[in-house]
């Protein structure tokens, strides 16, 4: 199971299942992972720590979760979990977890160590498949689309159009999308859970085949058992270009450049604000182009 997150938020953007946890199972362990003294190794204590990969066995020997979740992960089938905290030049993109079945031979200490080798590969894999997406608001051409999400994380209403843009997402079957009670989405879960948590608004920004969309959370009235509104909608230029220049991996001096552009500033304003020079302001630009795989060419005027 690869998570990817914002990485400017942490919260969960995208998700790949090869076989793994059930959702439910996998709400369960996550709920759990968050109590004290629950797992020696959560996703936010590997992100901060020098060691990137924790194991957990069910049965075997070796450190383990507590008794309620080794019974989760025993009615799953799970014998060994190996989960890495994917963290690159500082910025946390998201989680790797392998699973192996009770009665295969657990995940050793060098499957470990290699495991944590292979971090750098994925994460560049991950922004491959987030760069791939058009750098631009989502095409789908539907009005925002808004749900209420009670505090026992049961979607208790729904606007038409949330359920087009939960499509986007791919992660529920279409039965799944056309039923009266439409079941909770990861992402949305992962969503609701950062909102309450912090009893703050919470964002991400998501990668879909027709451009990008931004999923909003707010708990209705701050109150952590209360329930979260969540918004859904193409993402705004303004909300993309922080997260974009994390993900192509934009310098500090391309992004303010970029600022300078959305402010309707021209090449020589810009080189002036920056103390640069317009020639090194143009290199600049190029750099931007080409890492966003965009044409600095301007379309032919119509007749």
């Amino acid at each position: 199971m690869l998570a990817a997150v914002d990485p400017l938020t942490g919260v969960g953007c995208f998700l790949a299942r090869e076989h793994g946890y059930s959702p439910a199972a996998a709400r369960r362990l996550t709920l759990g992972d968050r109590l004290d003294g629950d797992h020696p190794f959560p996703f936010e204590r590997l992100v901060e720590g020098s060691c990137r990969v924790g194991v957990l066995n069910t049965d075997a020997p070796g450190l383990r979760r507590n008794a309620a979740m080794r019974s989760v992960m025993a009615d799953q089938g799970v014998g060994s979990e190996l989960r890495v905290a994917l963290v690159e030049a500082g910025t946390a993109w998201g989680g790797l977890v392998l699973l192996r079945p009770r009665g295969a031979r657990p995940f050793s200490v060098a499957e470990a160590a290699r495991a944590q080798r292979l971090g750098r590969d994925v994460v560049a894999a991950m922004r491959r498949y987030a760069t791939g997406a058009p750098p631009e608001p989502s095409r789908l051409g539907r009005p925002p689309g808004v749900l209420v999400v009670g505090a026992d994380e049961v979607v208790v209403a729904a606007t038409p159009s949330a359920r087009d843009w939960i499509g986007e997402l791919e992660t529920l079957p279409a039965h799944a999308l056309a039923a009266p009670h439409m079941p909770m989405e990861s992402t949305i879960w992962n969503l609701t859970q950062a909102a309450r948590r912090s009893d703050t608004p919470a964002l991400t920004r998501v990668p879909t085949r027709r451009g990008w969309i931004v999923l909003r959370a707010q708990p209705m009235t701050g109150d952590k058992e209360s329930a979260v509104a969540v918004t859904i909608q193409a993402a705004t230029g303004t909300e993309l270009l922080p997260a974009m220049a994390l993900w192509h991996g934009l310098t500090p001096k391309e992004r303010a450049v970029i600022d300078h552009v959305l402010e309707g500033q021209a090449t020589k304003q810009i080189a002036r604000r920056l103390g640069m020079s317009p020639h090194t302001v143009n290199d600049h630009f190029k750099s931007i182009y080409r890492k966003l795989g965009v044409s600095a060419q301007c379309p032919p005027e119509r007749s």
